[in-house]
């Protein structure tokens, strides 16, 4: 392993339904349901053995080089290094493609990268869903109000539909999704970037209240209802519900959107989009939009041009969490 380098890649995901029914604070009682879709935008993880010295180097937004794993500030790569056992003389780069905070699942791909890639730096290969699982049990650890479906999204890729037991059991269903729908899915939707990005701690634990409870039991069923105009090809039927799901999730927190974002939305619904939503706790992050058609797709386009989004490209990424080896 002395000059080998491990190269660790895990998308980022799509929420499509079921939001928020998979935080324990509600599938502990209620079971949870969720279905989403992994895209091509990444995290990258890269690690290596360092060379000079015997440190553990981090390097992401700021550089830490430790003698010891207790005194990492990075809390992903503090508990996937006391999980997986390097204990010195090792190196960790991070590389994401969106910022997080952004509705993305970006610290479920974060921890599942770090999980693949230092198993396989160690010579084990950690599956998929040990390493979704393991992944959650990190959240949790840390305090964080981060629900189920970013790891498994994230380590599995592809469409995946999670039923969450109440004992936290995550039962798994990766659906044949045509590929017709696949491609009108994609085709037919606009994402755009809205520049603003939200710490979901708080939006997230908001929602941890009784008062919301019902409008939860809702989007579960909105959830299901999605997955199966999913598996029909119905996608103006998912289009409608994530209209229904819009105005549920303003419902549950004053923070989900705002003056700023409802009208991008209203305006988005005036030129023919039949439904959207901002992506993860909301707040900011990336808006989503499904239209009937290419004709729908183009008046949404103009009627959007004026708040200066960034338009993004996404693509179905099938192969989940995986990572490479190189060497001399």
């Amino acid at each position: 392993m002395s000059s080998s380098i491990i190269l660790s890649r895990t998308p980022f995901r799509l929420p499509l339904g079921g939001g928020s029914t998979d935080l324990p604070s509600y599938y502990k009682k209620h079971g949870g349901f969720i279905f989403a879709v992994a895209i091509d935008l990444y995290m990258d993880v890269l690690i290596k053995p360092t060379r000079s010295d015997d440190l553990i180097n981090i390097h992401y937004k700021s550089f830490e080089g430790v003698a010891s794993i207790d005194k990492i500030k990075h809390p992903f790569a503090r508990e996937a290094l006391k999980i997986t056992g390097p204990q010195k003389g090792i190196s960790i780069s991070f590389k994401a493609d969106a910022p997080s905070g952004t509705g993305l699942g970006s610290s479920g791909a974060c921890s599942v990268a770090l999980l693949k890639g230092l198993s396989r730096y160690m010579g084990r290969e950690m599956s998929r869903e040990e390493a979704a699982q393991k992944s959650f049990e990190i959240t949790q650890n840390l305090g964080l109000p981060d629900g189920v479906q970013d790891p498994y999204v994230c380590a599995l890729g592809g469409f995946v539909a999670l039923h969450i037991e109440k004992n936290g059991v995550v039962k798994v269903e990766k659906p044949r999704i045509a590929d017709g729908t696949t491609k009108q899915f994609f085709g037919n939707s606009l994402f755009y970037y809205t520049g603003v990005v939200r710490e979901s701690r708080h939006l997230l634990a908001t929602q941890d209240v009784e008062k919301v409870l019902m409008l939860k039991h809702r989007i579960k069923d909105i959830g299901k209802e999605i997955y199966r105009s999913f598996l029909l090809g119905d996608l103006n039927k998912f289009g409608e519900l994530m209209d229904e799901h819009w105005h549920i999730k303003k419902r549950m927190s004053v923070g989900m959107s705002n003056t700023l974002f409802d009208d991008i939305y209203e305006k988005a619904k005036q030129a023919g989009a039949l439904g959207g939503k901002i992506m993860g706790a909301g707040g900011g992050g990336y808006f989503m939009f499904y239209c009937p058609s290419q004709k729908a797709k183009r008046a949404v386009q103009k009627a959007l041009a004026r708040f200066k989004m960034r338009e993004m490209f996404f693509a179905l990424d099938t192969k989940g969490a995986r990572t490479k080896m190189v060497t001399p």
